[in-house]
């Protein structure tokens, strides 16, 4: 119906509604899949200051964030890489933060686990480390965990459009499972190939979405682009630190790439989070605390 037709009164209050419509309707400046917006303020971990090994300065590495009634602890840490480190000082660490701050709700890094039981605080750590820590520590205070890590299809889909299928396993399979595996001390090829196998098939081809022809799913296709990019023989003895800080070399440039993404999904999370609670708690790498503080500090002061 053309608007000359219809009396004034009605076309205005026609035109008014029209615009209301088509502004709820924008896109939210606040979408984390949004691949061309990047609305959190980051450091570059090629600037993140930090030892030779790469530690922080404590671990935990513990900062916080204030205003008025929203409040945010986030214990950055160093992941353990021996899972027999049940009496680290960190997780008693961890604990006792936890208890004094009383969240409203727990992020925690690598998946959801939301569902998951343990026995004893014991189990928990031996299993999950920090990450079991924090869920045994949210039930006894019957708050939520959430997962603050973006789905692995999100983040795959992400990484296979800078680099290729052997590229991208090459550094994922290392630190997601070479890294584990050399905590647990597993040292059988027989024993490696298997785990490998059912985290192919589990993780990137189920669970990530990740299409791999025959070739593509043998241990041998791992290990020989691990090689190719790293110019020397895979050795779980010997791995290469999956660290964003070498500004030289492909290996190093997936590892900053698949933490940029994860970075902004995260900090997405954390600011939705505090849209509806009070009193958030993260435990989280140390390394996403340092790249991530200058979005942290812009989304607590942001006044909701």
């Amino acid at each position: 119906m053309s608007l000359k037709y219809l009396t004034m009164p009605f076309a205005l209050l026609l035109l008014f509604c029209l615009a209301v419509v088509g502004c709820n309707n924008k896109p939210s400046t606040r979408n984390a899949a949004n691949e061309n917006q990047k609305p959190y303020p980051t450091i570059s971990y090629l600037d993140i200051k930090l030892d030779e090994s790469g530690r922080l300065p404590q671990n935990p590495y513990v900062l916080e964030f204030r205003n008025g009634k929203k409040q945010l602890v986030f214990c950055g840490v160093n992941h353990l890489t021996d899972n027999a480190d049940i009496e680290n000082p960190m997780f008693a660490k961890i604990e006792q933060k936890f208890f004094d701050f009383a969240p409203d709700v727990a992020v925690n890094e690598g998946g959801d686990v939301s569902k998951k039981v343990y026995d004893s605080k014991l189990q928990a750590i031996e299993k999950d480390g920090e990450i079991g820590l924090l869920k045994i520590l949210a039930d006894s205070l019957t708050i939520k965990t959430v997962d603050g890590d973006m789905s692995a299809p999100l983040e795959f889909k992400e990484l296979l459009k800078h680099y290729s299928k052997g590229e991208f396993l090459a550094y994922i399979v290392t630190e997601r499972l070479m890294w584990s595996l050399k905590g647990e001390h597993v040292n059988d090829p027989a024993e490696m190939q298997q785990r490998y196998a059912q985290f192919l098939s589990g993780y990137i081809i189920k669970n990530g979405g990740v299409a791999l022809a025959p070739n593509e799913q043998t241990f041998d296709f791992y290990t020989s682009n691990y090689e190719k990019l790293l110019g020397r023989k895979f050795d779980i003895g010997q791995l290469e630190p999956t660290n964003p800080f070498e500004p030289e070399g492909k290996f190093q440039a997936i590892g900053r790439k698949s933490k940029e993404i994860r970075d902004q999904y995260l900090l997405h999370k954390i600011d939705d989070l505090l849209d509806k609670h009070d009193k958030v708690f993260v435990v989280f790498g140390g390394w996403h605390l340092l790249t991530c503080e200058p979005g942290l500090r812009m989304l607590v002061a942001r006044k909701r």
